[in-house]
C-alpha cells in the first residue's frame, strides 16, 4: 500500500506544471545516452574494422617462427597445425627490408614475400585487400606489387620497372649487396597508411634468392576461426610436437595499439558520460523546486501520517522515473540515428559544400580564388572505407542505460532526504 502511494504521489509530482526543470533533465539524460551510443557504436565499428583489416592483411591470428634447433619441414608443420578444426589457412612468409630505387626517388622498403597462390589459399586476405589499379598477380620472378602510397611517393605508374637493393647475411658488415629490377603489375590497399607507404609484395621464390633464405627462415602464418581464442591455440600447438617454436599471438604482435583503441574509447566514453552527470545536477535541481513548491502539500502529508522515509521514497521514485524516461527515449534515439549515420553525416556534407559554393561564388570567385577543397566527414583516401562502420553493442547500451538511472536516483536522494525532514507544524504555520 505504502509503495503504491508513493509511486502515486511521485508521478504527480513529475507530471505537475511547474516541471520545466524535470523536462530538461529528462533531455540532458537522453541527450548523455544519445551520444554515447552513437559514439561508442562508431568507434566499435571503426576499432573492429581497423583490426580486421590489420589482421587479415598485414599479420596473422597466431605465428610460429623457427628456433635455430628444430628440424621441421613445411609439410610437417602443416600436417600438424590442420588437425585442429579451428585452423582455416598456415601461410608461410617472410618479411624483409630493402631500397627501392625508380626514376623519381629512393627509399627504404619492408618486402613481404608470399606463395603465388595467396589468394587462393587465404580467403580472409583476398577479401580485404583492395587493389585500386593493376592487378593482384606474383606468379612470375620479377613481379612486385607496391602499398598505393609507396607508388605515389616513388613517382611509379603500372608496368614500370623498379630495382630492389637487398643484403645478405647476418652481420651488416660482411653482408653481401644483392640487386634486383621487378616490374609493377599493381597497386595495394591495405587499410592501414603506414604500410601503404612503405610495404611492397613479391612471392616466396623470389625471396629464396634475393634474400638468401632457407625454408627454417620463413614465419608461419595461421589464422583461426574465432580470434579470441588464439591463447587456447598456442596452447594446443605447444601440445602436439610443436613447442620448440616461437609462437606469437595478435595480441601480442599489436598489444600497444590495440591498447591504445580500447584506451581511447573508455577514454571518450567517460568524457560524454559527463553528459550525464549534468542531467543528474539538472535532477536534483528539479527535485529541490518540486520541494519549495510543495512545501505545504509535504507539511500536510506529514501531518496526516506520512513518514520521512515514505517522503524520501517519493522523490527518489521521482528521480527513477526521470532516469527510466530519459535512457528510453535516449536508447531509441541513439539506435535510430546510429543506423542512420550515413544519411546524416551526408546529409551535413551536402549542406557544408553547399554553404561553401555559395561564398565562393559571392565573394571568392570575383577575386579569381580557388575552389576550396570538398568537405568530407570521412574521406576515403584515408580511411579506404566504404560507408561508416558501425557496431551497436548490446551490452554498451544496457551498461549506458543502467548507469543514467543510477545516477538519476543518487542525485534525487539529496532533495528526498531533505524533503523528509520537513516539519509539518512549521510548514502549516507558515503557509
Amino acid at each position: 500500500m505504502k509503495m503504491k502511494l508513493s509511486l502515486f504521489l511521485a508521478k504527480r509530482y513529475l507530471m505537475a506544471k511547474w516541471s520545466l526543470m524535470s523536462t530538461l533533465s529528462i533531455l540532458m539524460i537522453s541527450f548523455g545516452i544519445i551520444t554515447l551510443i552513437v559514439v561508442l557504436s562508431i568507434m566499435n565499428g571503426f576499432h573492429n574494422t581497423f583490426r580486421k583489416k590489420i589482421l587479415e592483411t598485414n599479420t596473422y591470428h597466431v605465428i610460429l617462427q623457427s628456433s635455430y634447433d628444430n628440424h621441421y619441414s613445411l609439410n610437417n608443420i602443416k600436417s600438424i597445425l590442420f588437425k585442429n578444426k579451428e585452423i582455416i589457412s598456415v601461410i608461410p612468409y617472410f618479411d624483409g627490408e630493402g631500397i627501392i630505387k625508380s626514376r623519381w626517388a629512393t627509399k627504404g622498403i619492408i618486402i613481404k614475400a608470399f606463395p603465388k597462390d595467396i589468394l587462393q589459399r587465404d580467403s580472409g586476405f583476398r577479401n580485404e585487400i583492395k587493389i585500386p589499379e593493376g592487378e593482384f598477380d606474383l606468379s612470375e620472378d620479377d613481379h612486385i606489387l607496391l602499398g598505393e602510397e609507396l607508388a605515389r611517393k616513388t613517382g611509379v605508374y603500372i608496368g614500370d620497372f623498379v630495382s630492389i637493393l637487398t643484403f645478405r647475411g647476418e652481420d651488416i658488415s660482411f653482408a653481401q649487396p644483392t640487386f634486383k629490377i621487378f616490374q609493377v603489375v599493381g597497386f595495394f590497399k591495405t587499410g592501414y597508411w603506414e604500410y601503404d607507404r612503405s610495404m611492397a609484395y613479391i612471392n616466396l621464390d623470389t625471396a629464396y634468392k634475393l634474400f638468401g633464405i632457407e625454408e627454417t627462415d620463413l614465419t608461419i602464418g595461421i589464422k583461426i576461426k574465432n580470434i579470441f581464442k588464439a591463447d587456447k591455440i598456442v596452447h594446443w600447438i605447444r601440445n602436439n610436437g610443436l613447442g620448440d617454436f616461437y609462437i606469437l599471438t595478435w595480441m601480442d604482435i599489436n598489444r600497444i595499439l590495440f591498447e591504445a583503441l580500447r584506451n581511447e574509447k573508455v577514454a571518450l566514453g567517460f568524457v560524454v558520460m559527463l553528459i550525464i552527470v549534468s542531467g543528474a545536477f539538472n535532477i536534483i535541481g528539479s527535485l529541490v523546486m518540486t520541494i519549495m513548491v510543495k512545501r505545504k502539500e509535504i507539511g500536510i502529508l506529514r501531518a496526516i501520517g506520512a513518514t520521512p522515509s515514505l517522503i524520501t521514497r517519493i522523490f527518489v521514485i521521482d528521480g527513477f522515473y526521470i532516469g527510466i524516461i530519459g535512457s528510453a527515449v535516449g536508447v531509441f534515439m541513439g539506435f535510430f540515428l546510429t543506423l542512420n549515420i550515413e544519411k546524416i553525416f551526408s546529409l551535413f556534407e551536402f549542406i557544408v559544400n553547399g554553404l561553401k559554393r555559395i561564398i565562393y561564388v559571392l565573394f571568392l570567385l570575383p577575386q579569381n580564388k580557388p575552389f576550396p577543397p570538398t568537405f568530407e566527414i570521412l574521406s576515403d583516401s584515408i580511411y579506404y572505407l566504404e560507408g561508416v562502420p558501425v557496431e551497436i553493442h548490446f551490452w554498451d547500451v544496457f551498461i549506458i542505460s543502467m548507469l543514467a538511472i543510477f545516477i538519476s536516483v543518487i542525485a534525487a536522494y539529496y532533495p528526498a532526504k531533505k524533503a523528509s525532514l520537513t516539519k509539518p507544524v512549521d510548514t502549516i504555520r507558515y503557509e
